[in-house]
């Protein structure tokens, strides 16, 4: 594994406007990270079809990233492949000390977000991820309010095998690692915890509403994380 690299991926679906924009901003607030080596950008395309798809194709060609389609056609599914498009990006990214998922819809107005982040995960060694704090959160909403969006938030669920439940049943939305923009160390656990487990969204089912609720992308891989003493 590489002492300092880290892989960034931003993952678009008929948003191809906002992920050249997102593409642009990270690149002029990172480019001296790009030029020693310390960060590479991969575009992932999900079978978009919007009118600004061309322009972010070219936008990838000039600039420096690479661009790739994922193996999951979005309009062809009938859940989100979110999850599914990351953990093929994880498991192709062996080299990388550290990941980083950024939503389309991320803009970078500071530079170097990313040193931010590798120190704050550096800083506990309990930490397998950190996300990056959200302007409009944190200045509508006070300091940390970035962490743990929707969390505790009551549902009602529906799950049923075969056929359609009868009924809904209570719980919650489960504390997660966000990954609109998030920075993972790639460590041999979260690789096992991507292999095994992946990196989608699940429905937890139990009578207990305590344990009953939904993990959105990469929850249920931050609950399998925290049983390994990792937060």
């Amino acid at each position: 594994m590489a002492a300092a690299l880290t892989d960034a991926c931003i993952i678009n679906h008929n948003s191809s406007e906002f992920t050249e924009l997102a593409l642009r901003t990270l690149i002029r607030t990172h480019q001296h990270r790009i030029d020693d080596g310390e960060l590479r950008i991969t575009v992932i395309d999900n079978h978009s079809t919007d009118e600004g798809l061309d322009n972010l194709r070219n936008a990838v060609r000039e600039l420096p990233a690479t661009w790739e389609r994922s193996p999951w056609p979005a309009a062809d599914s009938t859940v989100n492949s979110h999850g599914d498009v990351l953990r093929a990006f994880v498991q192709a990214h062996e080299d990388a000390s550290h990941l980083w998922f950024v939503d389309a819809d991320i803009v970078f107005r500071q530079p170097d977000c990313l040193g931010v982040m590798l120190t704050d995960l550096a800083a506990r060694p309990d930490l397998w991820a950190v996300q990056a704090r959200f302007h409009w959160l944190e200045s509508n909403h006070g300091p940390g309010t970035s962490l743990n969006i929707w969390a505790g938030r009551h549902q009602r669920l529906w799950a049923g095998i075969g056929q359609p439940p009868d009924r809904p049943f209570p719980g919650s939305h489960k504390r997660r690692c966000h990954p609109a923009c998030a920075l993972v160390a790639n460590t041999p656990t979260f690789r096992r915890v991507t292999d095994i487990i992946g990196l989608s969204a699940a429905l937890i089912i139990s009578v207990d509403e305590r344990l009953a609720g939904f993990a959105d992308t990469l929850g249920l891989a931050s609950l399998a994380m925290e049983t390994h003493g990792l937060h």
